[in-house]
């Protein structure tokens, strides 16, 4: 608002406003009437089991008597999420067809050699539904129980042992670990958290980077050894497992984000429909107990506050792919 509108201005402006805002929110509600008007779909381009799927599983029970529709998940894996995803980005654009992607999605134009959608012009964010620390974790079976000990070993035995990963978000990760430490490791790619757990637990794969969500389990079972948490502080979930700066590597600050998407016509009153119902889901005592629970937290962010961090997020971690030289699978 002009700041040199006079006090008599200023009230005339706030009211002409408010009867506008009630007008569009009228509009709003008319345009939504008659949404949802079937049931909608999910879509975790990820396998079963990982993070992902077990946020979209939660988050579909919650959607369900809010939306009054029937909400469910779908995996559909393979190509670091590509695949899932290009399958919302070529639905109809009705507002019932939503992809839950990690942050790899925004990595995936500039370590992907042919995309069959445009990451940026066939979707639009709905909302980040919620964000994790990410753990560095190996077989309890491995001597080393520090970060330090795990580099050490690495050190001593070039070229001899892997990291794994389950998209290319959890990829940077792992060459980011490995181009700071300057060892000779292994990339190894999966497609999905709960199959680079299952390895990593067998020894087959020596380190796994993940999600806390993912890890717990195994953790939980005493067949994984956390090394270290990647964001700037401990996770309440893990409180005695130091973080990668504590560990000697500094400025490692990342987390990983999952959030909802939508194909790009998607009319904007049906993805802020969905984004309150995603909000009053995500804000529930219970919804955030159990996301506390695996290390994740309730974001739920407005549709445009959500896109323009889209665009910060994207150039960001395209610059850091391009500067430790990531290679796409």
């Amino acid at each position: 608002m002009n700041k040199q509108l006079n006090f008599r201005a200023r009230i005339l402006t706030a009211g002409l406003l408010a009867l506008v805002g009630m007008s569009a929110a009228m509009q709003a509600q008319g345009q939504s009437r008659d949404f949802p008007s079937k049931t909608i779909r999910i879509i975790v381009p990820y396998s079963a089991g990982g993070g992902t799927d077990i946020i979209a599983r939660k988050l579909a029970q919650g959607l369900a008597p809010i939306l009054k529709q029937s909400v469910i998940v779908e995996n559909k894996a393979g190509a670091n999420g590509i695949i899932g995803t290009d399958l919302v980005a070529k639905s109809e654009p009705d507002g019932h067809t939503y992809v839950l992607v990690v942050a790899t999605h925004l990595l995936n134009p500039v370590l992907t050699k042919s995309m069959p959608y445009d990451t940026f012009k066939d979707l639009i964010g709905v909302t980040m539904v919620a964000q994790s620390p990410l753990v560095f974790v190996t077989s309890s079976e491995f001597p080393a129980k520090t970060l330090t000990e795990f580099t050490q070993a690495m050190r001593a035995k070039p070229a001899t042992y892997s990291y794994g990963s389950s998209e290319n978000m959890t990829k940077l990760v792992g060459a980011m670990y490995a181009s700071a430490e300057k060892l000779d490791m292994v990339s190894v790619s999966y497609k999905g958290g709960a199959p680079l757990m299952t390895d990593v637990v067998a020894g087959v794969t020596t380190v796994g980077v993940t999600s806390i969500l993912t890890a717990k389990s195994f953790l939980d079972g005493g067949r994984l050894t956390p090394l270290a948490v990647t964001s700037a502080t401990r996770s309440s979930a893990l409180p005695n497992v130091p973080t990668m700066m504590e560990s000697g590597l500094k400025d490692f600050d990342i987390t990983m984000s999952y959030s909802l998407y939508a194909p790009a016509k998607t009319p904007m009153d049906r993805l802020v429909a969905m984004q309150q119902a995603v909000y009053q889901v995500a804000m529930t005592p219970e919804m955030k107990a159990t996301l506390a629970e695996q290390a994740a937290t309730p974001v739920a962010n407005s549709v445009d506050a959500f896109n323009a961090q889209v665009k910060k997020d994207a150039a960001f971690l395209q610059a850091l792919a391009k500067q430790i030289n990531l290679q796409g699978d």
